[in-house]
């Protein structure tokens, strides 16, 4: 007993942590990019209340940030088991039939979602974001990319990894060459899209710069709807420096790709032209 006393009464001799009060710490946690101490709060909650369907939520989204769709997938279906028609879940389990290319059940619980939240703007998004997927153009088959000399492009001191791509999630080239550059090309590329659909329906204009954050890394995309360029730093990198490496890559990318305007001979300048705005940029978590 004195043990749990200690793991369950805050220091200072203070009241017993609450199931809200755990919850509402987890959510903060998570919110921070602390997986592993959000998932020990909402163990706390649970262990207090074990039909909590917040709790429930919170650690399907925690399963989902760590990439286990399998433990998100449970605990989704758990809050539908309570509540058929929790708006959340629904669109948790959406995304991830999304990202496993299973359009029609992503297509089901949306709107499904939408019957009943018409006003939900996340489930709205996503849909538009399918229904472009779906309308767009099969790439041609057999023309090949020009494969830019990625060995040529200097990544920053900080820069963990390079991502060359497609706005269709086709992998162009990497740097360091890692057998999991493909799927990040293509769980950009969804990521991505969602924002611009989510943009669009907001009257905001075009997608031109992104940060997609995860519990260590910060990457930094420069894209123009065709091409993906996507430096990883470390999350702690000051956004405009990281936004500046990224245009920098864009632009010595361009001129790999015999695409930049002028001599092919011709070096791009180390001040990129289109530096961005820090109003321009939109967060993807």
């Amino acid at each position: 007993m004195p043990l749990l006393r200690r793991l369950w009464t805050p220091r200072g001799g203070g009241a017993p942590l609450t199931v809200t009060e755990a919850l509402r710490r987890a959510e903060q946690r998570r919110r921070e990019g602390r997986y592993t101490e959000a998932s020990l709060l909402v163990e706390r909650g649970l262990a207090l209340d074990p039909s909590n369907i917040t709790a429930h939520l919170l650690a399907a989204y925690l399963h989902t940030a760590r990439r286990a769709t399998a433990p998100a997938k449970e605990e989704f279906r758990w809050v539908l088991g309570r509540d058929p028609n929790h708006a959340r879940a629904l669109l948790g389990l959406a995304r991830i039939a999304l990202e496993e290319g299973d359009g029609r059940t992503c297509h089901d619980l949306l709107r499904r979602a939408l019957r009943f939240y018409p006003d939900f703007p996340e489930a709205a998004a996503l849909l538009a974001a399918l229904y472009a997927q779906e309308a767009a153009p099969p790439s041609a088959a057999g023309a090949a990319p020009a494969m830019p000399r990625v060995e040529r492009l200097r990544l920053p001191g900080t820069g963990r990894a390079l991502i060359i791509g497609r706005a269709d999630g086709g992998l162009i080239a990497s740097q360091p060459v890692a057998d999991d550059a493909k799927d990040v090309s293509e769980a950009l590329a969804r990521a991505l899209r969602l924002a611009a659909a989510a943009l669009t329906r907001a009257g905001l204009g075009p997608l031109h710069r992104a940060i997609v954050e995860d519990s260590r890394e910060a990457i930094f995309t420069r894209t123009d709807g065709e091409l993906v360029v996507s430096l990883a730093l470390p999350r702690a990198t000051d956004p405009t420096q990281g936004l500046l490496d990224v245009v920098r890559l864009w632009s010595a990318t361009l001129h790999e790709l015999g695409l930049a305007a002028g001599s092919p001979a011709t070096a791009p300048s180390a001040k990129p032209a289109d530096t961005p705005a820090a109003d321009s940029t939109r967060r993807v978590s």
